[in-house]
């Protein structure tokens, strides 16, 4: 079955939805293109844009950046750093230069990254707020 917005904005939610303030849809160039922003609790957001052929993923790139836009960790699977262990999959960690092997290759492993390394943080803000 082909993904949509609809399909992965849930999947988000089942995943940490306890941590999402905000969800923007934002436009698509194709029919099989996914594409929305999660903004948390805390400011940090996370840019979706996912690539869907015949049911599967092919291309993606999911982009965390912190309250002021600055790149927290980017993944994406670019066939342009050929020297990267798990290529074509990597992961853009505090700037667009420093690049380092990835094995969270879909929405719900970043995901699952985020809520842990955010998710005390995030949900003492929602509290407190």
């Amino acid at each position: 079955m082909p993904a949509n917005v609809f399909s992965r904005v849930a999947s988000a939610y089942a995943v940490c939805g306890e941590l999402i303030g905000a969800v923007e849809i934002l436009p698509a160039r194709a029919p099989n293109l996914v594409r929305f922003r999660l903004s948390f609790t805390d400011g940090s957001c996370l840019h979706v844009s996912e690539d869907w052929q015949s049911g599967a993923l092919g291309s993606y790139s999911y982009y965390w950046l912190d309250s002021a836009d600055a790149l927290i960790v980017g993944w994406d699977n670019s066939p342009h750093h050929s020297a990267i262990s798990t290529f074509p999959h990597h992961k853009h960690v505090g700037a667009q230069e420093r690049r380092e092997p990835a094995v969270e290759t879909t929405l719900e492993a970043v995901l699952n990254v985020i809520c842990t390394r955010r998710g005390p943080r995030l949900m003492d803000d929602r509290v407190s707020t």
